[in-house]
């Protein structure tokens, strides 16, 4: 499969890089910075250098599918990544394929009351653009992790509408990730994931249930 990868260079989206590429697939990766493209590349994959506020639509060449794992962050310009970019890619999307798309979200999007008071206003702007995808006609699926650690990864997730509080390693979202891309039963599937105690496969085939 040839996947793109916006937001290649954070947390979840470099693991998914890599992860991706180890699994054979073919990564195109956007970046924003030499030194992000060198990381990328040292995984396999072709980094394209963009901005999400601008130029970045080269990233979608070729594709079968997009993962989109970027985020402005609490502290960032979340309103322009979290918000409107989502919404101009899934768009663009729309426009010119692919139609399959992955979006990382975040726990707490559709009660952001329930969430610490930092997170509120970037929360409220994920729902808007959670929305947006979810109410198009692409094949998408929203993953909606907990709190994201840097542990290694267990491969034991707990999947649910509303998994609870909880935290979840990095590797593991993007190994969700890369199973939803090869499972079309996630498609119009928004779901939270934690960690737990059932393989992420397992996990998944459940959500219709």
């Amino acid at each position: 499969m040839n996947i793109s990868v916006i937001g290649a260079a954070g947390g979840v989206g470099r693991r998914v890089v890599a992860q991706a590429t180890a699994a054979g697939h073919a990564v195109r990766a956007l970046i924003r910075t030499p030194e992000q493209a060198d990381m990328v590349s040292l995984h396999g994959a072709s980094p394209v250098q963009g901005d999400l506020t601008g130029e970045w639509e080269t990233v979608l060449d070729g594709a079968d599918a997009v993962v989109w794992a970027a985020g402005g962050g609490a502290g960032g310009n979340f309103q322009a990544i979290d918000g409107d970019a989502l919404i101009r890619v899934a768009d663009t999307l729309l426009a010119r394929g692919p139609r399959r798309l992955v979006v990382v979200s975040s726990m707490g999007v559709d009660r952001p009351e329930q969430m610490p008071p930092f997170l509120g206003d970037v929360l409220r702007v994920k729902a808007q653009s959670d929305a947006h995808v979810q109410n198009s006609a692409l094949d998408w699926t929203i993953v909606r992790p907990g709190g994201l650690t840097d542990e290694p990864g267990t491969g034991l997730v707990h999947v649910a509408s509303t998994a609870g509080r909880g935290s979840i390693p990095r590797d593991d979202v993007a190994t969700v990730v890369l199973a939803c891309l090869g499972d079309p039963a996630t498609v119009g599937q928004t779901f939270e994931v934690v960690s737990g105690n059932d393989a992420v496969a397992g996990a998944l085939a459940g959500l219709g249930g």
